[in-house]
């Protein structure tokens, strides 16, 4: 076919005639933005994001709608374009309903992501924790304990009853952080070859440090005091921050290394023009370090001073002649800060002077009851108007004026005024000023000052007047702040010196995030109330007279309960929103076209999916992904024009709608209007982390992308790209992906007593099985003993395991094998052909299906119709089928092998013959076989297309119903060629792996076994007769109840190694978590080998992989993700003659993972009627 040459943007490129824009610029990696757009459905085109202009043409066209012609010349990021997407974007937000981010998140100034880090302590993942805090804080375990939480009066737990204790929490990871053995350190980025001085080793220096480090710079701080830590250190008290945790936390920079100068000021002992000079881009951390005054009379006397002196001078320890009495004028945490420790160092009394009320105070609210706890006298609605001093000049006395509260002024609070001719006159020693600070800037000659003589600099890009030189924190652009807001100042000030570094410009732009503000009371109504656990702390008598740390800290266990009270605000799908990404980038303002929004009232109790049409912006992707990729039509778009919704079919809920579970509509949604519903302790929206791997449920061998935080396994989505199902996954693969981390996981082996189960540890466990086994083999001889190994294990599992059976002597088996009746016939225990032939055949033959064993190889059966082929299906009555309107014919017969022996009898009638063994013998068994009309149609069909092929599931049909499909397919030429022969669909994701290592054996094998080591099967077979059972799982399961020694399992997250799906695949399976058990599944067997005396030496997973490849030579040249062998022709073939039977005979699964997630999941249910109505 003759190829079209076009222009996009510029770039010369090829697409194929019927091809559309949108699909030859992806071919070409040119981006263009859609929300409607799935390459699986038909075009929709609702969005109107990927509008672009083609030459020639006056109005612009939808590139997903628009089909190329010869030399087209397109431009996809014209203005015209640009502000198109930009209008849509903003008419689609402007009726989106929902928080983007939680209102923690968004007031915390350093950006933390503090609901994503209560709900990783929450789950338990306090190293996952500590990691999200140190992206946003370098310096925790201090931030945690002094932070005034900006963060905690945004949270909407108090409008249930009390703020989340946010900081506390961000201590509490920290402080664990700390404890253990290898504290988080940051990975480090290559070496650039630039380097950075930092002028100023407080929370803002030190945290740039952190930041440019990790970037690959050469950093150095030049720090004037003689320890770094800034306010940290010396304006902080060490009751409420010690110093020894400060000094852990710096030490953790320092080790990144970072090069850290103390003592030396900079234009005393080192020239700026030096540092100038020396580096590549200089940082000005400074701080603010000048107390300010009252503008009182008197106030310059001898033993008034100002707040961060005085804390300072007492972290020196230097002399401070305080006197018995001292007033602290202020009414923020410094003051406090003085006012406690003024206290400590012995003050007999302790004023506080503040021209506002108590409520009024900035200070944190526990810092004031404490204080007043320690005798602090509270001078409220007072204001110093003179110091008195004595003949010495120091300071005897102040005089108060009385304030009373008047009208709000410009920060909200009432303006305190004079109360005219009254005033107060109190006897003090000292006074201490801790009413504001000011930045002393004078050795930094040539930067452009404010008028407060701060250094100044542009707020977009913290670059001062001089190129290469900026500056953050407290000592510019007269802004004093908390510790938390420098810290914020230093990523930023990092990203632009980064910039900088790389030759780019690099201004700061807030994020925009959709917010709501309509949540009230009345929201939380019905949520229990719970308050904050009490943490222990010193009493007042107890803390008074020293600098003890005052507050303990949570416990794990307070930790996590308190963790536990987040209600989970913000959108769980924001990570991965498109709609809020386009929004960033295309700098929206959708105030602009604000008006009333259409809120929607709605419930469902789907168990796994979260519907929220507020936040839908009506694409239609859910609607006709259920409907034209799955088949279902459980969900349809309702009303017209602004009241439309997408709602489930007949308006029930999504569960009773005929929804199979798939997470389609999930998967595809670019908003967060389908969510997962995780199993998670605590739902937190999380930037994941994603393995590629293979779904560990049924044969077909879905691949997967497992989204993962820590070892907190959130969702499996399917991978388009998948080889075989190519974006397509049904509900066990999309929602049973956890299964064995669910709640009562085994963790420590258990042995049986007298009492019952007690836990042990694995030696002890695995020499009492490996003696047992012994034992029993000396007795009754080595057959007496069997090992089970599941189907759901890898190839690298599984090959351990056989591997432990030989050389114990013992049988091997599957409970979940059952013999192979195409074996009989062709000599083959595998499907001769793979899934994606069923795509190019004629005419296809389905035999006993059960959807929910197998929904992708139903899709693929949907897929082939839609191709042209012929689909027919031969059920039993009771297996009804749905969703199977794209077959030509459904045919429901009795429940015995009548309806397959007529299909063989059809084609024997229509003069099929063969002279391969036992022909005559079989064409006999079918002389009393009358065929029915329908079975008679099914089979001229078949009989006479060029290509059939017959569909079986191995453990759902007979053995003889399985023997009879290879005897028509022998029969009919039908084998042995391309897209020309049998899929049979095996019953696990690695059946076919474990016969091709020769694990073949069924229970038939168990007859005379007194001893079964049995890895992950959970047989419901009467194991009594058996005298010692060990049992490896990651549940208590029913063979566990009968077991004398249980030991803990895991899943395929936390595995590397292979499956061999039913057409012959080998498929990669990567590890995306770590389940916390000590010995892997394929450790255990090598340590009951090692009781053996035989060393298995196997250090991971490729090593067993070397070995597996000598001893299997198909695997050997196998490659990874294809399928080994092709086509396979039969070996040795012959017919075989069949007795009557069942036609389904359902081999109950032994996988209890499996049976887990089919237990979870929904039944469908069959509607007749579909919801879709397309046209708004």
């Amino acid at each position: 076919m003759n190829k079209f040459r076009l222009n996009i943007d510029g770039k010369e490129v090829f697409g194929l005639p019927g091809q559309t824009i949108l699909e030859v610029a992806r071919e070409n990696d040119v981006f263009i933005p859609t929300l409607c757009y799935d390459e699986r459905t038909k075009i929709y085109g609702s969005c109107g994001l990927c509008v672009v202009e083609i030459e020639g043409m006056p109005k612009m066209v939808k590139a997903c709608a628009t089909e190329i012609s010869p030399n087209m010349i397109i431009k996809t990021n014209t203005k015209r374009a640009i502000e198109s997407r930009k209008t849509n974007l903003e008419l689609l937000l402007s009726n989106h309903v929902g928080d983007c981010r939680p209102p923690c998140a968004l007031a915390c100034p350093a950006g933390t992501d503090c609901q994503g880090y209560v709900g990783l302590i929450a789950n338990g993942e306090y190293e996952a924790a500590i990691e999200l805090i140190k992206d946003r804080i370098p310096l925790p375990a201090a931030i945690g304990r002094v932070c005034p939480h900006p963060c905690e009066e945004k949270c909407r737990r108090q409008l249930v009853e009390e703020p989340v204790s946010i900081a506390w929490l961000k201590r509490f990871a920290a402080d664990k952080d700390l404890e253990s053995e290898n504290p988080f350190i940051p990975e480090i980025e290559a070496e650039t070859g630039k380097s950075v001085a930092i002028i100023g080793g407080g929370p803002m220096g030190l945290s740039a440090a952190y930041f440019l480090r990790q970037m690959g710079h050469s950093v150095t701080i030049i720090e004037a005091m003689p320890k770094l830590g800034g306010m940290l250190r010396y304006g902080i008290p060490e009751y409420r921050l010690p110093k020894a945790v400060l000094d852990e936390e710096i030490a953790l920079i320092e080790s990144m290394g970072v090069k850290m100068i103390p003592n030396t000021k900079v234009g005393v002992d080192i020239p700026f023009e030096t540092i100038k000079a020396d580096y590549d881009a200089v940082l000005l951390g400074i701080g603010a370090w000048v107390s300010t005054g009252v503008r009182c009379k008197g106030e310059d006397s001898e033993g008034v001073i100002g707040g961060i002196d005085f804390l300072r001078k007492v972290v020196r320890n230097e002399e401070i002649k305080l006197g018995e009495n001292v007033a602290i004028v202020g009414g923020g945490n410094t003051a406090m800060d003085a006012c406690r420790t003024a206290v400590r160092l012995g003050a007999k009394k302790v004023y506080n002077i503040y021209r506002r009320t108590k409520n009024e105070m900035p200070a944190d609210m526990v810092e004031i009851v404490e204080a007043e706890e320690e005798g602090v006298i509270f001078k409220n609605l007072t204001n110093p108007i003179e110091v008195v001093a004595d003949e010495n000049g120091r300071v005897k006395q102040v005089v108060l004026q009385v304030m009373e509260l008047g009208e709000p002024d410009a920060s909200g609070r009432r303006k305190p005024v004079p109360v005219e001719g009254k005033t107060e006159t109190i006897d003090i020693d000292t006074m201490i000023l801790a009413i504001g600070q000011a930045v002393d800037a004078s050795k930094f000659e040539g930067l452009e000052k404010t008028r407060k003589n701060a250094i100044a600099y542009d707020k977009d890009t913290f670059m001062t007047s001089i190129p290469g030189v900026f500056a953050g924190g407290d000592c510019g652009n007269d802004k004093i702040s908390i510790a938390v807001e420098a810290i914020a100042d230093a990523r930023k000030v990092s990203d632009s010196i980064n910039a900088y570094l790389n030759g780019e410009v690099l201004k700061y732009e807030k994020p925009f995030v959709v917010e709501r503000f309509d949540i009230t009371e009345k929201t939380f109504e019905d949520r229990e109330k719970m308050c904050r656990p009490v943490m222990d702390q010193l009493e007042a008598e107890e803390r008074k007279d020293n600098f003890t740390e005052v507050v303990f800290g949570y416990d794990e266990e307070q930790a996590v309960k308190e963790a536990s009270r987040c209600l989970e605000c913000g959108c769980h799908d924001y990570f991965e929103c498109k709609l809020i990404d386009y929004a960033n980038q295309y700098d929206v303002h959708p105030e602009r076209l604000a008006g009333d929004k259409n809120i929607i009232e709605f419930e469902d109790d789907h168990p796994f999916i979260v519907r929220d049409p507020n936040k839908c912006i009506l694409c239609g992707l859910c609607v006709r992904v259920c409907d034209e990729v799955m088949g279902v039509g459980a969900l349809g778009l309702v009303n017209r024009g602004f009241d439309t919704v997408v709602k489930p079919s007949l308006e029930k809920p999504l569960s009773e709608s005929g929804c199979m579970s798939c997470g389609q509509c999930v998967s595809v949604c670019p908003t967060g209007a389908l969510q997962e519903r995780q199993s998670v302790v605590k739902e937190v929206p999380l930037a994941t982390d994603i393995t590629d791997t293979t779904c560990s449920f049924c044969s077909v061998g879905c691949s997967l992308h497992l989204e993962t935080y820590g070892d907190m396994l959130i969702k499996s989505n399917p991978d388009k790209n998948g080889p075989v199902n190519r974006g397509l996954l049904c509900g066990k693969g999309k929602w049973g992906f956890d299964c064995s981390v669910l709640e009562g996981k085994l963790t420590k082996p258990l042995i049986k007593g007298e009492d019952g189960f007690r836990e042990a540890d694995y030696h002890e466990a695995l020499v009492l099985t490996a003696k047992k086994a012994e034992s029993i083999a000396a007795k009754y001889g080595k057959e007496a003993v069997a090992v089970a190994i599941s189907d759901r294990f890898t190839n690298e599992e599984a090959y351990v395991m056989k591997k432990l059976a030989d050389t114990m002597g013992a049988k091997t088996l599957c409970f979940n094998n059952v013999e192979s009746g195409v074996e009989k016939v062709l000599g083959l225990d595998a499907s001769p052909n793979t899934i994606d032939e069923l795509l190019s055949t004629n005419v296809i033959v389905v035999f006993g299906f059960v959807m929910e064993n197998n929904p992708v190889i139903q899709l693929k059966l949907k897929q082939a119709a839609e191709n042209g082929s012929k689909v027919y299906v031969i059920n039993p009555n009771e297996y009804e089928v749905n969703n199977f309107d794209f077959a030509t014919k459904v045919v429901y017969v009795d429940n015995d092998m009548k309806a397959v022996k007529e299909m063989a009898k059809a084609l024997v009638d229509m003069g099929k013959f063969s002279s391969i063994d036992n022909f005559e013998e079989f064409k006999a068994s079918l002389d009393n076989v009358s065929v029915s009309d329908e079975i008679e149609e099914i089979a001229n069909v078949y009989a006479s297309a060029k290509k059939a092929m017959l569909v079986f599931q191995q453990n759902i049909v007979s053995v003889n119903v399985a023997t009879m499909i290879a005897n028509i397919a022998l029969l009919s030429g039908h084998i042995g060629a391309p897209r020309d022969g049998i899929l049979q669909i095996k019953a696990k994701n690695n059946s076919q792996g474990l016969v091709d290592m020769g694990i073949k054996a069924g229970v038939e094998a168990m007859e005379g076994v007194k001893a079964l080591l049995c890895f992950g099967e959970n047989p419901m077979v009467d194991l009594s007769n058996l005298e010692f059972i060990m049992v490896l799982d990651t549940h208590m399961t029913e063979i566990c109840d009968t077991a004398d020694v249980i030991i803990p399992g895991t899943g395929f997250a936390s595995v590397n190694g292979t499956f061999t799906s039913t057409e012959r695949r080998i498929q990669p399976v990567n590890a995306a978590i770590d389940e916390g058990i000590s010995l892997s599944n394929y450790q255990v067997a090598s340590e009951i080998a090692h009781v053996y005396e035989v060393e298995f030496n196997f250090r991971d997973t490729a090593d067993i992989s070397i070995e597996m490849e000598d001893v299997l030579p198909k695997y050997k040249y196998a490659k990874l993700g294809e399928v080994y062998g092709n086509v396979l022709y039969p070996v040795d073939a012959k017919f075989v003659v069949v007795d009557d039977g069942e036609f389904v005979s359902v081999h109950n699964c032994t996988d209890n993972l499996m049976n887990v997630i089919n237990e979870r999941l929904p039944k469908q249910l069959k509607v007749q009627h579909k919801c879709l109505a397309y046209n708004i």
